[in-house]
């Protein structure tokens, strides 16, 4: 049976082939070698923070080279920001690969508390120092992002998708507050993310990745240093129409 006929797919996705299912499997697969990578790094002696890097670094290459994903980045130069607060839209079940691809090490990333049960991704995810957030528990969910000013003020960048869950199709869900409130408060400057094409790898809904080539648009910083106490919301709206802004160039026919 196909193990997706019971989700909705979307039809603009390609049907998955067998090397599909096979590339599924092994890009799993690379999250234990990742954690060994790390386990080894503090083992002989290196900082918690190194290992967390070649963890990450070892995830984004062999991860994309295991999906068969081809990234295509525009902006490339301001991924190297620290400390900022990298705002991404959430498409697809590969977007954790990617992000580590695109940031490779001296980053965090925040991520929705289920993840952290899971079997396979919880235990890489906890090793590589991710913020999880329970967003039925509000006040938790602030204590724990929270968390995240101390690793800004440390000079470090903190990954955040506000949406908070996948978006369908290639639109953007309605932004939260909390990475805007967490830039705006430590006054660090935001790094907007466009992640296009990534829902063709791993459809929402789906399990099985399709090969493929993922587009990303990287926006210059922007700076928080004159934002008000109460500018979260406000610049959370901002941000996700600057976002559904970008992808909808991106679909324009006209587009050169």
């Amino acid at each position: 049976m196909d193990p997706e006929a019971a989700v909705r797919v979307e039809p603009w996705v390609r049907p998955f082939t067998l090397g599909d299912c096979l590339r599924t499997l092994i890009t799993l697969a690379v999250i234990l070698p990742g954690l060994v990578l790390a386990l080894l790094t503090l083992l002989v002696g290196g900082t918690r923070r190194l290992a967390f890097n070649r963890a990450t670094e070892f995830w984004g290459r062999a991860g994309l080279r295991a999906a068969g994903v081809e990234l295509r980045i525009e902006g490339g130069e301001f991924l190297d920001t620290r400390p900022a607060v990298f705002v991404i839209n959430h498409q697809s079940g590969i977007d954790p690969i990617l992000v580590c691809a695109l940031l490779k090490r001296d980053f965090v990333g925040v991520a929705k508390a289920e993840l952290r049960r899971n079997i396979l991704l919880g235990p890489a995810f906890a090793a590589a120092g991710t913020i999880f957030l329970d967003r039925a528990k509000g006040d938790s969910a602030k204590k724990n992002l929270l968390a995240a000013v101390d690793i800004l003020e440390e000079g470090y960048g903190v990954a955040i998708a506000p949406e908070g869950t996948r978006s369908a199709e290639s639109r953007v869900g309605a932004f939260k507050a909390g990475a805007f409130r967490l830039a705006g408060e430590v006054k660090i400057p935001i790094v907007p993310i466009v992640i296009h094409d990534a829902g063709q790898i791993l459809p929402r809904g789906g399990f099985i990745m399709r090969s493929g080539r993922v587009h990303v648009s990287v926006l210059p910083p922007v700076e928080t240093s004159g934002w008000a106490a109460g500018d979260a919301r406000l610049q959370a709206s901002r941000f996700e129409r600057l976002f559904e802004s970008v992808l909808q160039d991106a679909r324009s026919p006209d587009r050169s």
